[in-house]
């Protein structure tokens, strides 16, 4: 069943210093709050899906930051215009979990948080400028968890520091922690961060779109195995082409993940001389951005007993 959530954007509210990669009102699209037009856009989100259990999600910023007033206040005005089937849905920093703010979200009817971790190892961490380590990451998530939440982790491939050893601890412990949904953003160079500054200087080296691509759909096959719902890889599609200066985006990054990980179940059923039927939604994926895919394909191939009659027959040509 699909999840039905209404987003509300606050980007940088309540974040307690800019991370050196971060811009939320680039990544948003939103400079600010407009809560006359989030509580009218909610008002209609709830009527239009009546007895239907939704969430109202607060992203872009630290939610748990926020002063306890602020919090109210949000949780307050929305509450005027949701029905008994909406709860909230917030995104937030580790640091700012503990025991007496989680009693807090549970009497203001949040249901779900999500951590923005990015990473869990120290190394990274500390080479992307976040004031926090391993040990207390760990510490928010089981927090969130025992305190009867659903759990939701943002993770970052690609941070300073990052490499496929600290990717495959990110993946020991998310295996161990168990949380319900998982995000994935590859790290983006965004105009105006103190990491564009690092880029140009040559201090730092974004993964290129082929690497985002197989890390993404790697965690894709681990979330799959482990029972993790992985929810979203990429950023949101609302950047302006201009305000990325480096690293793997693209508005349909998402997709472009979905189609390795096609290609990697036509490959294998090949290798093993199995038969393999693809449906209208799946030709069309190969099919889609310039026939990429099918290039990809293709020579992923070459080691298969596959003719080319047989390529034509699968994508039409």
């Amino acid at each position: 069943m699909k999840h039905l959530i209404y987003p509300v954007f606050l980007p940088m509210l309540g974040c307690p210093h800019r991370c050196i990669y971060c811009d939320q009102n680039k990544i948003s699209g939103v400079d600010s709050l407009d809560m006359e037009k989030e509580l009218a856009g909610a008002n209609r989100f709830v009527a239009n899906h009546p007895h239907t259990p939704k969430e109202i999600a607060f992203y872009g910023g630290s939610f748990t930051a926020l002063s306890p007033e602020k919090r109210q206040e949000l949780t307050d005005k929305f509450k005027a215009v949701i029905d008994p089937c909406t709860s909230f849905r917030i995104s937030t920093h580790p640091l700012y979990i503990n025991m007496a703010i989680l009693a807090e979200c549970k009497a203001q009817n949040i249901r779900c948080i999500e951590l923005g971790i990015q990473d869990f190892c120290t190394e990274v961490l500390l080479a992307s400028g976040r004031p926090y380590n391993t040990a207390t990451a760990i510490k928010a998530v089981k927090l969130v968890i025992d305190s009867g939440f659903t759990l939701g982790i943002q993770l970052m491939p690609g941070l300073p520091a990052s490499n496929l050893d600290t990717i495959t601890q990110n993946k020991h412990i998310l295996e161990k922690l168990k949380p319900a949904y998982l995000r994935i953003y590859p790290l983006i160079v965004i105009r105006g961060t103190p990491l564009e500054q690092q880029y140009l200087q040559g201090d730092y080296t974004p993964l290129s779109m082929e690497e985002a691509i197989g890390i993404c759909a790697d965690y894709a096959d681990f979330a799959a195995q482990t029972g993790i719902r992985l929810i979203k890889t990429g950023l949101p599609s609302n950047l302006k082409p201009g305000d990325v200066v480096a690293g793997p985006y693209h508005p349909a990054f998402g997709e472009f993940v979905m189609a390795e990980l096609l290609i990697r179940q036509i490959t294998n059923l090949a290798s093993k001389n199995q038969e393999i039927i693809l449906d209208k939604k799946q030709r069309t994926l190969i099919l889609s951005h310039k026939g990429r895919f099918v290039d990809i394909l293709k020579k992923r191939l070459e080691n298969c007993l596959i003719s080319q009659e047989v390529l034509n027959y699968l994508f039409g040509r």
